[in-house]
């Protein structure tokens, strides 16, 4: 039976891991030649998706290691020659057919400086891990090994006190990163623990024996690099070099030593290397023009030749991918051309473009200025926001700016009147003519013939419900006959009148705006009245107490709320809803019929670069960067989107799990949806036609000027004539 892990995909397409600091737009002049290129290299043979590589190093060389699940249970070693070619070189001990179990999770193979060898992996058992760890000394036997401590379970726990990473320094000590954050040295010949490091944080990616030394990354809390730090095993004295990442390093940061015994590493952001004596990292390769900066590409390995070239191993979906990064003394030192892209957040589709877009067209360097990082964006209030868009409106307005706006959040509509975005419909409307594009969602994009912005991704909204006919309340006037005729039970949970808003309101501003972009008052007073009727039904109150806080979470339908509302990103995205959907035998429909968008693209209009502006955003709508999931919305591609849910989802599956109120701990687990489900998705998608807009200062105008009105004290009438007062100062701007 196939195993998913308790919180975790089991196959993960990483769409988080770009930077988030603001890019430098300078780029170097064309005739400054020389920089580090990016260069596929042939892999030793055709692995199938059961087979697992390491990517390591010897003499000086890359080295493979191939773990395979598939007709048998084998380890296979290559050694790359200079030329790239392989040749097969497996220790004798490694070709034991009992080594490996079935169900070996991240298996590495280390070698001291005697040639003695270990093997080490996790193996899965009853969704926790155990250590198995495997030692040969000459070559051609082995024999297992239980250092002091291990596979013992955590007291009152079921989990065993198993490492997540080993290695070996070049005396054979070895070493071990546990889960807990502890790292223990044990005794080369009995395997006693000699010392541990207790209180730091450690990633498991960077862990690297250097003769008597062991090299480990330090992060914060958020799984960024702070430093690398070098322990003396003599001493246990430590050395740091401090390295400041704007990267989450557990997942994207390798670590290696090169000929030159400089520390390396690479991350999203590029390759980095410190040289000996001095205390600032030199970035020698621009990630944003490699693979580096890919969403598909999953960064698993990396090593340093002493052929003075750069290796890392890419893992793309079932395939694997191994890049060398040489140095061309005849390219440009940078890209001649840049294209500049402005966005409040982080968006991967973007980012995969990008660099797509710089293999196709190598003298251009796409520079993104990202105006906050993930966790800024989280925290950030309306005003925060409004401070960057009044900067960003001054910049545009004065004929500057970017040539590349992402308009999530900004006044798009506004730019549109004031001149600022350029007509793209000579791109956008053959796409929809021919079928490329989805009609119902590129319709709100149309304006008296012309097209100024597009999205690039849409989200669905979901409401679920334990009700078999969920699809019933499909409106908000539904939803509030149902919640009239159900007022006993308890639906979405009580909220405030803020989240209330919050909720429901954005489905209804724009239903209420006449083609003038002003308020209609008599749509606005039955829309409030629609709006009354739901929160008196399921209840409105003041401020919450204890733990009582709203939580929109479809997780709770498991309990005893009723229905919820859900934003949909992509298949993998609605795994968890749909879930939920099936396990309490409940329904789904798309409220409203609605989408919001999360990559609205358009063109600056004082863009000194507006064709190759425009073959960029083609790019982005394709198939080809438009058939992969990031989590970030379902592709407007039609048949992009038929393409990803083809897409073989055997190894996905989701695992949460939840504290009841008596004490009890309940586990759910999810697999990837079947074709069934996805093509349900695909069906609302083509049916998605009303475009969600979160107007914030409108918004902001609801949650003040509504109070009275859902207390009973002013009529809907005259809170409407109030927010139409207030409003249409802000939608005339």
């Amino acid at each position: 039976m196939k195993k998913v892990f308790a919180g975790l995909l089991v196959f993960v397409l990483l769409l988080t891991g770009c930077s988030t600091k603001k890019e430098e737009k300078n780029v170097s002049s064309s005739n400054i030649k020389g920089r580090y290129v990016e260069m596929d290299v042939s892999l030793p043979e055709e692995f199938d998706k059961s087979t697992v590589l390491q990517l390591t190093k010897k003499n000086g060389m890359p080295f493979l290691y191939a773990f395979s699940s598939g007709d048998a249970l084998t380890i296979t070693g290559y050694q790359m020659n200079n030329d790239g070619s392989w040749t097969e070189d497996t220790p004798q001990w490694l070709k034991s057919d009992s080594l490996l179990k079935a169900s070996f999770y991240q298996p590495e193979i280390h070698e001291d400086a005697n040639g003695n060898q270990i093997l080490y992996y996790l193996e899965v058992e009853e969704d926790n891990f155990k250590a198995n760890l495997f030692r040969s000394t000459g070559g051609s036997t082995y024999e297992p090994i239980s250092p002091e401590g291990w596979n013992e379970l955590y007291p009152e726990s079921r989990s065993y006190n198993t490492p997540r990473k080993v290695t070996v320094l070049e005396d054979g000590t070895l070493a071990a990163l546990f889960f807990d954050g502890e790292v223990s040295f044990y005794d080369k010949d009995n395997f006693s623990k000699q010392k541990s490091i207790t209180g730091q944080r450690y990633l498991e990616t960077i862990m690297t024996a250097a003769g008597k030394s062991l090299i480990l990354g330090q992060a914060d809390n958020n799984e960024n690099l702070m430093s690398i730090d070098i322990y003396d095993t003599t001493t246990y004295n430590k050395t740091s070099y401090p390295y400041q990442s704007d990267f989450k390093g557990y997942t994207y940061t390798y670590f290696d030593m090169n000929d030159k015994k400089e520390m390396a590493l690479c991350d999203t952001g590029g390759i980095h290397v410190l040289e000996e004596g001095t205390s600032t990292w030199q970035t020698i390769v621009d990630g944003t023009l490699t693979s580096l900066s890919m969403s598909t590409m999953r960064t698993i390995g990396f090593a340093a030749g002493s052929d003075t070239n750069y290796y890392i191993l890419y893992g793309s979906k079932n395939d694997y991918s191994l890049m060398k990064y040489s140095y061309d003394e005849s390219v440009d030192a940078a890209p001649s051309t840049e294209l500049t892209i402005y966005s409040l957040q982080e968006n991967a589709t973007l980012r995969q473009a990008a660099a797509i877009f710089h293999k196709e067209h190598p003298d251009v360097k796409i520079n993104f200025t990202i105006a906050m990082t993930d966790e800024e964006y989280r925290n950030a209030d309306r005003t925060a926001k409004e401070d960057y868009i009044r900067a960003l409106n001054t910049e545009l307005l004065a004929g500057n700016g970017p040539d590349i706006l992402v308009l999530n959040e900004l006044p798009a509509d506004s730019f549109v009147e004031k001149g600022v975005l350029t007509d793209i419909s000579d791109i956008i409307q053959p796409m929809i003519d021919n079928g490329e594009l989805y009609p119902n969602i590129m319709k709100n994009y149309i304006k008296d013939n012309n097209i100024y912005y597009v999205p690039a991704r849409f989200n669905l909204q979901l409401l679920c419900g334990r009700t078999a006919d969920t699809q019933n309340l499909s409106t908000l006037d539904n939803l509030a006959d149902y919640t009239a005729n159900h007022v006993d039970n308890t639906l979405f949970g009580s909220m405030t009148l803020e989240d209330f808003i919050t909720t429901f309101a954005p489905y209804m501003t724009n239903k209420i705006l006449n083609d003038d972009g002003k308020i209609n008052k008599e749509k606005l007073v039955s829309e409030l009245e629609t709006l009354k009727s739901i929160g008196d039904n399921i209840g409105i109150i003041d401020e919450y107490t204890g733990d009582d806080k709203y939580m929109n979470h479809p997780l709770n339908l498991t309990d005893k709320i009723e229905l919820n509302l859900s934003k949909c990103g992509g298949f993998n995205d609605a795994i968890f809803p749909i879930g939920i959907v099936e396990l309490i035998k409940g329904s789904y429909t798309v409220f409203e019929n609605s989408f919001t968008s999360s990559c609205e693209l358009g063109i600056n209009q004082a863009s000194k670069s507006q064709e190759l502006a425009k073959e960029f955003i083609s790019l982005v709508l394709s198939e080809e960067i438009q058939k992969d999931d990031f989590y970030d919305g379902f592709s407007v591609n039609k048949n992009a989107l038929i393409l990803n849910a083809q897409e073989d989802r055997s190894n996905y599956g989701f695992t949460t799990g939840i504290a009841t109120d008596d004490g009890k701990d309940l586990v759910y687990t999810f697999e990837a949806l079947n074709k069934e489900q996805m093509e349900q998705l695909i069906q609302n998608c083509s049916k998605a036609s009303n475009r969600i807009v979160k107007d914030e200062p409108l918004l902001e105008t609801l949650k003040e000027e509504t109070t009275e009105f859902f207390q009973g004290n002013l009529s809907a009438e005259e809170t409407a004539d109030i927010i139409i007062n207030k409003a249409n100062v802000y939608l005339s701007e």
